[in-house]
């Protein structure tokens, strides 16, 4: 008798997994293509000065081989001046985050925790300072300090914080009340070990997976303040200050806009796919905020 050979059938991996892997290795390509780019513009051989206007002088000049985004009506290279204009909305939207992080995540673990009368006072203040219409406080705050890189980040700072607090406030009441923390307290921990060590492990996910979202919305942030001339002030170059420095010649060199908001869009788009998708993994929960 001949012996019979059974093939295992091939995996197939389903196609919203597929799709998910795709879009996933999409955004974090692009993210670590933006950073790494502006990270390395001033000693990358490919770029030109930012701040030179080009040789020969071409003013408005549409994309070519020579300027890929064209030029603006200072002859400058747009691709070069949008490469280096990543960093400082990078820069100020990481700092902010990371701040908002520390602090609002601090805030969040301990109201969450503790509730009562820490719960009150801490979500008050959340709430005053989350009651003032962002803009109209950030603009308030950066003409009182002056134009500057910590000033603007300072003030998106103060709006970012009551945010984040609250989201992690939502986590920490999830889980503080969990069998594994009565637990721990039943063995003796204190509080402070018991919101670092057993409740702070589990409201990490949710704090990294907001912290995308919430980097997109700075970046647009800082992009408005640049638009309307309230952000770092030249000859500091930002996506926001390209678009407002080139709006009065949208019409005649409309490239000088559009590749900076597309950086923009872009960038935004794959941090928000990004934020949404480690939510949707994690099982974060978006209820109690």
């Amino acid at each position: 008798m001949t012996e019979a050979v059974v093939t295992a059938p091939a995996q197939v991996v389903p196609k919203r997994q597929r799709s998910w892997t795709l879009g996933m290795a999409l955004a974090v390509g692009w993210l670590a293509l933006v950073v790494v780019v502006s990270i390395l513009a001033p000693v990358l051989p490919f770029i030109d000065d930012p701040t030179s206007p080009s040789r020969p002088l071409a003013q408005n000049a549409g994309p070519s081989w020579d300027h890929w985004f064209g030029t603006d009506d200072l002859a400058r290279d747009v691709f070069a001046r949008v490469i280096h204009g990543g960093r400082l909305p990078l820069a100020i939207s990481s700092i902010t985050i990371t701040i908002g992080i520390v602090l609002g995540g601090l805030l969040g673990l301990v109201a969450g925790f503790f509730r009562g009368w820490v719960d009150q006072v801490v979500g008050a203040a959340m709430s005053i300072l989350l009651s003032f219409p962002a803009l109209i406080l950030v603009l308030f705050i950066v003409t009182v300090r002056g134009q500057s890189f910590w000033n603007v980040t300072l003030a998106l700072c103060v709006i970012s914080v009551p945010a984040i607090a609250r989201i992690v406030r939502a986590q920490t009441i999830r889980y503080a009340e969990r069998e594994f923390v009565t637990a721990a307290r039943a063995m003796g921990a204190r509080s402070p070990r018991l919101i670092f060590s057993e409740v702070l492990p589990n409201v990490v996910p949710a704090m990294v997976s907001f912290a995308f979202l919430a980097l997109g919305l700075v970046i647009i942030a800082e992009g408005g303040l640049s638009l309307i001339g309230k952000s770092v002030p030249a000859p500091s170059i930002t996506w926001g200050g390209i678009i407002s420095a080139g709006k009065g010649e949208l019409r005649d060199a409309p490239h000088v806009v559009l590749f900076p908001a597309l950086m923009i869009f872009v960038t935004v788009l794959a941090l928000n796919h990004l934020g949404d998708q480690l939510l949707r993994r994690l099982d974060v929960r978006e209820a109690k905020l």
